[in-house]
């Protein structure tokens, strides 16, 4: 799961750091928490600390509090954030207090609209320009909650309150969902029309124009327009599948690949049988091998029979192993794995000394990041490939987990699924530097994967994963066995 964007988008709306901290004060701040020594940590947030007692600026005081815990210092940021909320009752901090310990208490549609009106009462929505993001927030959840109940007419009376035209897919597209779920396909289509429009609206703005805004409403416009290609064809709509896709395809070249599968379909229903078979190699080929018995009906149907398929399909699998050979040298690196001592789920030391003269393979994950979670059957299949192979070990990493009972939470999420994974807690701070692993390693987004030689040199450094078995065990197979081999000088 990658942050930068969601870092990016919460930047963008003074969030996490307020507008009256100057860049320089961001970027002290920051190369402290990430480069600075435990003695240069320490000293900045004395300096913080000292500074909270002098200032009155509510803004300037939230700021600190994100610092805070930027730095480590969880519960100083929470107890300043306490003193801030009861202090300025009218502040930033009072209304997140109020959105996470009243609102989100609430669990009926009706108590939710209460809460929601005693809210814009107590904190009403500015009428600037301000990025109005934390409302959005609750009027998301409120609408899910109202369509959920099968209360149509409140849910999209609540949507058309949606402040931010970047994010209000993510209001409309969970609603649209569930309307589709209930059989209400009538109520869907239009929210997922909007959302296209949105994105369509970003995408061609001019390139001066766009921001981290433009950025993450174009993130789901391949899903979007998915979905709506979908509906068309079930409609029996087939004429108008291909226009849309087509269109889309034009404005966002650069995400071509994720329309493929929307693509082949339509193409398939014009009948355009060779086209679609390309599109469906264009999958294949970044990974993606569910689609094989399409494959095999279209090649069929192309060529009266299915004689040669599985040569075509070795042929393709070739061509998968040299893509795969080629882009790995994108996450090549070379640098020493760092130092460390964590615990497994038995409670035992587990030390990069005890591992010398091993390949590892690290994979950075926690029970809450799904891109992680999908894709661990492909890395058990991986780690299946070298059973046998007393070289090399893996190793899954649990880092940045939110619960405090995590450890409860990860011992149980790794038996229930049957996982024979070696997992390390990644919660022993450096003393020198009072960083875990992860952040000594400069993870910045999960799943985070490191293949290390035997000499404890990381060769390869990845971020984000494959969903696909297969695609995952052959990338693991090239990079774990190029690491085998000697690193030419």
């Amino acid at each position: 799961m990658n942050i930068k964007l969601t870092i990016a988008l919460v930047l963008t709306s003074g969030s996490l750091f307020a507008q009256t901290a100057t860049n320089h004060d961001v970027k002290r701040i920051n190369e402290v928490a990430e480069n600075g020594t435990l003695a240069q940590k320490e000293a900045l947030i004395s300096e913080l600390l000292t500074e909270t007692k002098k200032s009155k600026d509510p803004n300037r005081l939230e700021t600190i509090s994100n610092y805070l815990y930027y730095l480590g210092r969880e519960n100083s940021s929470d107890s300043l954030r306490n003193i801030v909320a009861k202090k300025y009752p009218k502040s930033q901090i009072a209304r997140s207090q109020y959105i996470t310990n009243v609102y989100y208490k609430q669990e009926s549609a009706q108590a939710k609209e209460k809460s929601w009106k005693q809210l814009i009462k107590q904190w009403p929505i500015p009428k600037t320009e301000e990025i109005k993001i934390a409302y959005d927030y609750v009027l998301g959840d409120l609408t899910r909650t109202f369509a959920n109940e099968g209360n149509k007419v409140k849910a999209l009376e609540y949507l058309d309150q949606m402040n931010e035209r970047f994010w209000r897919a993510q209001g409309y597209i969970p609603v649209a969902n569930t309307f589709l779920q209930q059989g209400d396909t009538i109520a869907a289509l239009p929210l997922i029309q909007k959302s296209i429009e949105d994105a369509e609206y970003y995408i061609t703005l001019p390139k001066e124009q766009q921001d981290n805004r433009s950025g993450f409403a174009a993130v789901g416009y391949p899903g979007y327009v998915s979905q709506l290609a979908d509906i068309y064809s079930k409609q029996g709509k087939h004429e108008d599948v291909l226009p849309l896709i087509e269109r889309a395809i034009a404005l966002a070249p650069n995400s071509a690949s994720n329309f493929s599968s929307a693509y082949f379909k339509a193409l398939q229903n014009a009948g355009r049988n060779l086209e679609a078979l390309q599109q469906l190699e264009l999958i294949y080929k970044k990974g993606t091998f569910t689609y094989k018995p399409n494959m095999k009906e279209l090649y069929t149907a192309l060529n009266g029979s299915d004689k040669g398929f599985d040569a075509y399909i070795a042929r393709l699998d070739k061509d998968v192993v040299k893509s795969i050979q080629e882009h790995i040298g994108q996450y090549a690196t070379s640098q020493a794995l760092p130092d460390f001592e964590l615990l497994n789920l038995k409670g035992e030391k587990v030390s990069l000394a005890s591992l010398k003269g091993k390949v590892l393979v690290l994979d950075f994950w926690a029970t809450w990041c799904q891109p992680c979670i999908r894709s661990f059957p492909g890395m058990k299949a991986a780690q299946d490939l070298y059973l046998n192979d007393k070289d090399v070990q893996f190793l899954f990493i649990n880092t940045w987990e939110r619960d405090k009972n995590y450890k409860e939470n990860v011992a149980k999420f790794i038996s229930t699924n049957k996982y024979p994974f070696q997992v390390l807690y990644d919660d022993q701070k450096d003393p020198e530097t009072g960083k875990v692993l992860a952040a000594k390693l400069g993870v910045n987004g999960i799943p985070a994967k490191f293949i290390v030689d035997k000499e404890g040199i990381i060769r390869y450094a990845l971020t984000g994963s494959s969903s696909d078995i297969d695609y995952i065990k052959l990338e693991m197979k090239e990079l774990i066995e190029s690491v085998k081999q000697p690193k030419k000088s």
